[in-house]
């Protein structure tokens, strides 16, 4: 199992590597065991993290969550205020 904090690593590192702007990311990470409601493992019951990270919208900053796997720190998916996203 992965560290909270090296999940905050991860998805900075994604959001980088994706050039995707953002303002900060939250160094809370939520810890649940979940049926995976989206993506590739979609169903599947397992540890996750969840990080959120903010971006500048239109009214001020907007979370968007990044959930990861607790065991190996696979990307699983992502959710806006517009639902569900596919991470590549």
């Amino acid at each position: 199992m992965i560290s909270p904090e090296k999940a905050v690593e991860i998805v900075k590192d994604y959001l980088d590597r994706n050039k995707i702007d953002y303002i900060r990311v939250s160094e809370k990470v939520k810890t649940e065991k979940e049926k995976v409601p989206h993506g590739v493992m979609e169903g599947k019951e397992l540890t996750s993290y969840t990080v959120a990270y903010y971006f500048e919208g239109y009214y001020g900053e907007t979370p968007i969550f990044i959930t990861l796997n607790a065991e190996d720190g696979a990307l699983l998916y992502g959710i806006s205020s517009s639902g569900f996203l596919d991470l590549t």
